[in-house]
C-alpha cells in the first residue's frame, strides 16, 4: 500500500497516522527515536505491508504488470491502489479527500521536528503538489510514476511505460483493489485492537 492507504488504515490519532506514514522512511534502528504511540503506527505499517504482500488480490494485480516492470510490480501496485482509494474515497470516508489530506499535512508540519531528514526535504513538495489528492487523477499517478522512474533510471531495470500497465488492466485492478481493501480494513481493525 502507498501513503494514502496506510494513513487511512490508522486509528485516526495523529501519532498513529504519522507512524503509519513513516513506515517507509524509518528503519528499525531509528524506531526507538519515536514515542510509543508513533512506534505503534510504524509497527502497524510493517504488519500491513506483510499482509498486503501475501494477499491473493494483491498478488493477482502484481502478476498483471508487464515483464519489463515486474521487478517493481509491488511498488507499482501500491501506487495504483492508492489511485483507486482516492478515486472512490467517498465509499470509505464521510470527510472529503481534500480535508483529510489537509489535516494530515498539518500533522506532518506539527511533528516536523522529529521527522527523518529525507522526509523533511520531501515534505514541502508533497504538500505543494498535494500528493494524497492528486493520486485521484491519472495525471497525478503519471507524476508519481515519473518520480519513481527517475529514481530507477540509472539501474539495470528502469521502468518501461508503467502507466500502460495501469491503463491496460484498469478495471481488473480496481476490482482487485476493492476486494483487497475490504480485507485490509478488517485486518487493520484487528491490529488496532491488539495494540490497545
Amino acid at each position: 500500500m502507498n501513503y494514502l492507504a496506510h494513513i487511512y488504515l490508522s486509528d485516526n490519532s495523529e501519532e498513529n497516522m504519522l507512524g503509519n506514514f513513516l513506515g517507509d522512511f524509518v528503519n528499525k534502528s531509528l524506531e526507538n527515536n519515536f514515542e510509543y504511540s508513533i512506534r505503534n503506527g510504524i509497527f502497524m505499517h510493517k504488519k500491513l505491508d506483510t499482509f498486503t504482500d501475501s494477499h491473493p488480490d494483491f498478488l493477482k494485480s502484481r502478476n498483471k504488470i508487464s515483464i519489463p516492470n515486474r521487478r517493481l510490480a509491488g511498488v507499482l501496485i501500491d501506487i495504483f491502489y492508492d489511485h483507486f482509494l482516492a478515486k472512490n474515497w467517498s465509499d470509505y470516508s464521510s470527510i472529503s479527500l481534500e480535508d483529510y489530506a489537509d489535516n494530515f499535512y498539518n500533522i506532518l508540519k506539527k511533528f516536523s521536528n522529529c521527522l527523518p531528514d529525507k522526509l523533511v526535504k520531501r515534505m514541502p513538495i508533497m504538500i505543494d503538489e498535494n500528493w494524497l489528492v492528486s493520486s485521484r487523477e491519472i495525471s497525478g499517478i503519471e507524476r508519481s510514476l515519473e518520480r519513481i522512474s527517475r529514481r530507477f533510471s540509472n539501474t539495470k531495470h528502469p521502468l518501461v511505460n508503467p502507466l500502460d500497465d495501469l491503463i491496460n488492466n484498469y478495471e481488473e485492478f480496481e476490482s482487485e483493489f476493492t476486494s483487497f481493501y475490504i480485507d485490509a480494513i478488517e485486518y487493520a481493525q484487528k491490529l488496532r485492537y491488539v495494540q490497545k
